[in-house]
């Protein structure tokens, strides 16, 4: 299987961790969280819910968990077959599948604890580390980063050239740039964490529990709203200080191809979390209507892509830090294989002697 259908495989899965993040609010919103209140039964003698509202709606949400897992078996499969065969990817695939098998379990758990709000919220939290796996997975599946491929020189000695122009740029303007870009990305899901983990005690105080019946956290809902609100606020000061940071070092030269990405991801993001806090001061001020609440998380799923896929291209593209694939600037101008042990001080003179020769040999 070729790379490029592989990563079709990792992309449809992420897009059904994202889709029964969705639905599972669903079901929470329209009070069906209890429609089926049995497991893996719909109810005590019946497989199949009857032809009323709330269970048809619990029931399409377990035959989406079932496409769910499909997906996920698929890209597992995928993994194996695809050709130059990647630990790393296999590694994220089993946890893909992993997470699945251990949010079907969850799910049941969740309706045979009526619902009860700390259950639902690790239900809800292993969803987005499962978004996190299946993002990670398309992200490394990406083209030109086959680790046991022979890089092109002349890409890689362009790259590098790239790379360390950044790191120039930013050591002119101010010696520990890079440290701070990344220092920043880092903070950036840390918050991005937070505001997650915050928002899901908000959503087990409220008034939308999924049934009459569930219990509720008991905290005072102005009170973690606020906290949540705090975390949120956080987050967009810290995504300003990035975009600042990376315009500056736009305009001190041409950027790189990195950097530009960066930037545009970095603009996304503002705009995502900024829109976020506009739902939710909105939704909080009118009641908690279920229809904002259900784009607050869609809303959720973006900021968190997002911040992750931030985090991922900094990490591969930053010169300050060690790359994905454990190549440095100067390894890639000199074409070197990662993970290959080499006597770093003289040994033949072969590694410096292939320094000093031209990039494009």
């Amino acid at each position: 299987m070729q790379g490029t259908t592989f990563r079709k495989y990792a992309l449809v899965a992420w897009i059904m961790q994202a889709l029964i993040v969705v639905s599972g609010a669903a079901v929470r919103l329209t009070e069906a969280g209890l429609g089926c209140e049995d497991w893996p039964t719909c109810n005590d003698e019946q497989v199949l819910p009857e032809w009323q509202l709330h269970g048809l709606i619990e029931f399409g949400n377990r035959l989406i968990s079932g496409v769910v897992a499909l997906s996920a078996v698929a890209v597992l499969v995928a993994a194996y077959r695809r050709r130059p065969r990647r630990p790393d990817l296999i590694g994220y695939a089993w946890a893909v599948v992993g997470g699945t098998v251990a949010q079907v379990v969850l799910g049941g758990i969740t309706v045979l604890a009526d619902l009860h709000p700390i259950v639902v919220s690790v239900h809800f939290l292993v969803s987005m580390g499962l978004l996190w796996a299946a993002q990670v997975l398309w992200y490394r599946a990406g083209p030109g980063r086959d680790r046991d491929q022979n890089p092109d020189p002349d890409r890689v000695s362009e790259r590098a050239a790239g790379l360390e122009s950044q790191a120039g740029r930013a050591t002119a303007a101010e010696p520990t740039g890079p440290r701070w870009e990344q220092l920043l990305v880092r903070i950036q899901l840390s918050l991005a964490t937070l505001v997650l983990l915050s928002g899901t005690v908000v959503t087990g105080s409220g008034p939308n529990s999924g049934d009459a019946r569930a219990e509720r956290l008991g905290f005072d809902l102005e009170t973690v709203a606020r906290v949540h609100s705090f975390f949120v606020w956080c987050l967009v000061a810290s995504v300003v200080a990035l975009a600042v940071r990376l315009g500056r070092n736009r305009s001190s030269g041409p950027p790189a191809a990195s950097e530009d990405t960066r930037f545009t991801i970095v603009a996304w993001l503002l705009v995502a979390v900024v829109a976020q806090g506009a739902v939710g001061y909105t939704q909080f001020a009118i009641g908690v209507p279920p229809l904002l609440v259900e784009l607050h998380i869609a809303g959720a799923i973006i900021v968190w892509s997002l911040a992750i896929l931030l985090h991922l291209h900094q990490s591969d593209t930053d010169p300050a830090i060690p790359h994905r694939t454990g190549e440095s600037a100067s390894d890639a101008a000199d074409g070197h294989q990662p993970g290959r042990a080499e006597d770093p001080v003289a040994g033949n003179g072969t590694e410096l002697d292939r320094r000093n020769e031209p990039a494009g040999r």
